[in-house]
């Protein structure tokens, strides 16, 4: 859960402070200055931590401990108080600094990645007070690439020179190039137009041998198809290798569905060896798990629990009579019996549980048997 830090030090900030905290999502807690703990009280706040000065000990410790800062303090004061902690903006919370008068909300540090910019439009809500951002993407209304799909938990790959060069491309209205091949398709707001320099493309060839600049990829691949059939089938290649010269971003999709079945008391290394290699065999990042699928009577198997935490993913489970139903719904798919009617009562566990867990989507890697469990993957189906 986001921890909320709120730091006062004035009388009148103390007072903004409470009224914030019973606005904001999440765990909050006040830090104030003992002198105004018991005074100007609207509403009382059960994370309450009282302080003497000095203030920047204080600070320090919320810096650390909480994801998300807001500071009724003077942005120079606040500058001054953290500059011996900050790191760099994959690693720093959240920082917002509120004037005493409540009248603006300062998105400080980490506006971005942190969340600093959308925390300044949650205080200045709550307070009244005018939000103020100065993130480029933010102020020219364009694509912020570092958050690109983050709402459905997208996972960013990318260098991070290439993520500021592509960054740069889109605000200075340089070409840059989109191709998706899977994941949420509504990642910009319905009815309003792309800025002019961002494109859309059809197929990552297409975009390859477009003019652009940079080039963010919207995918569950590990490779992808090259250009031409090649003896045995189509090859795949390094998406970076089929788009030289660009400065490219991949995103990572939540948008793989991993049905398992085991035997019982299957050790969390053995069935972390199957996914990973049927993964990597069949082309498919695991950065793109969802979840992990299985029948009702495995949904206490600890190797499987173990694994859905280890991946930090739900382990969703389905009883008997939707994975029979979902296996005859499914026969013409390629989803074949297994060996589970005779033990489990149902037709199959790996096809039928990933088909269900991916909404009506579609089978990607067919069962897999190892020695002792087996797997199927699927790829949602997004609307």
């Amino acid at each position: 859960m986001t921890s909320t830090a709120i730091v006062a030090i004035s009388r009148r900030g103390a007072a903004l402070a409470r009224i914030l905290a019973q606005a904001l999502p999440g765990d909050v807690t006040l830090y104030l200055d003992r002198r105004h703990v018991a005074e100007v009280t609207p509403v009382s706040h059960p994370q309450t931590v009282a302080f003497d000065l000095p203030l920047r000990p204080v600070v320090q410790h919320a810096f650390r401990e909480h994801q998300r800062l807001v500071l009724f303090l003077p942005v120079g004061a606040a500058v001054r108080l953290l500059a011996p902690c900050l790191e760099d903006k994959h690693q720093d919370p959240a920082v917002v600094c509120v004037d005493d008068a409540g009248r603006f909300a300062v998105s400080l540090l980490s506006g971005h990645l942190g969340g600093a910019d959308r925390l300044a439009q949650e205080v200045a809500r709550a307070l009244g007070a005018v939000p103020v951002i100065t993130s480029a993407s933010h102020v020219t209304g364009t694509l912020a690439v570092d958050l690109l799909g983050q709402e459905w938990g997208w996972r960013l790959e990318a260098d991070p020179l290439a993520v500021t060069r592509a960054s740069a491309a889109v605000v200075n209205g340089d070409p840059v190039g989109i191709w998706q091949q899977t994941g949420e398709s509504h990642w910009w707001p319905q009815g309003t137009p792309l800025p002019a320099n961002l494109r859309v493309y059809p197929t990552v060839q297409a975009l390859a041998e477009s003019p652009s600049v940079a080039a963010l990829v919207i995918t569950d691949q590990l490779g992808v198809v090259d250009n031409g059939p090649r003896r045995g089938g189509f090859q795949t290649r390094p998406v970076q290798d089929v788009l030289p010269g660009k400065h490219l971003v991949v995103y990572r999709p939540r948008s793989l569905v991993a049905g398992m079945g085991c035997r019982r008391g299957v050790p969390v290394d053995e069935l972390e060896e199957l996914l990973a290699d049927t993964f990597q065999c069949h082309n498919l990042s695991l950065a793109c798990l969802r979840s992990i699928a299985t029948a009702e009577l495995k949904g206490n198997e600890p190797g499987l629990l173990a694994l859905a935490q280890r991946h930090g993913v739900p382990l969703v489970c389905y009883g008997a009579e939707e994975l029979n139903r979902a296996f005859e719904d499914s026969a013409g798919a390629g989803v074949t019996p297994s060996a589970a009617r005779r033990l489990l009562g149902v037709w199959g566990v790996a096809e039928p549980a990933a088909l269900l867990a991916s909404g009506g989507g579609e089978l990607l890697v067919p069962r897999q048997k190892a020695a002792r469990a087996t797997i199927a993957v699927a790829r949602v189906a997004f609307a």
